[in-house]
């Protein structure tokens, strides 16, 4: 397989990752009003990005250490899991702890995709380093733009709980087809 194709999967694997980053501004509120019967604040539901955040960042050093010992494709497929059954699942929180443990849950995942995105980008193209790693953050960037826009239209249609459904379904069918792990055949 051609290292370009490996640097697409890569491209795409981010595609799929960073779509709800920059698109939680459009959730915070209709979460919110979603669960008013619970009594959940703005305040608290911003809780569950900033661990989302903190999970993810504090775990990828952690994680990523065993993208060589299991292998990319191993280790992308579980990442992916981790993404669409934290993001699937937010659709049914029915409680904080709940909600935060499994926003926690996908920003492990995503960190765990991104490390093994970049690192496989990079150790495919040792002489163009800089062009395989800008590529592969282009695509999370590429992700959180199109994620952004897809999420907006389908949240008045199913409701935000119903878009963290649809967004979790993405990934689970993407992780299952392969999307994510072409780049992983290593």
């Amino acid at each position: 397989m051609s290292r370009w194709v490996r640097l697409w999967s890569a491209f795409v694997g981010m595609i799929m990752i960073g779509n709800l980053q920059y698109a939680w501004t459009l959730f915070a509120e209709p979460m919110v009003k979603a669960h008013a019967a619970q009594g959940w604040q703005l305040s608290e539901v911003q809780w569950g990005f900033a661990l989302f955040l903190a999970a993810g960042t504090w775990a990828m050093p952690f994680f990523a250490s065993y993208i060589d010992k299991l292998g990319p494709r191993l280790f992308m497929v579980g990442s992916g899991v981790l993404c669409a059954v934290g993001w699937g699942a937010l659709g049914q929180a029915s409680n904080l702890i709940s909600f935060y443990a499994l926003f926690c849950l996908a920003g492990i995942g995503v960190a765990c995709v991104y490390a093994c995105g970049v690192s496989t980008a990079v150790k495919w193209f040792p002489d163009k380093r800089g062009l395989a790693a800008g590529i592969t953050a282009a695509g999370f960037g590429a992700g959180s733009a199109s994620g952004s826009v897809a999420e907006f239209v389908a949240s008045p249609g199913v409701g935000v709980t119903g878009a963290g459904e649809v967004v979790g379904t993405e990934e689970i069918d993407s992780t299952l087809r392969g999307v994510d792990t072409d780049v992983l055949l290593l």
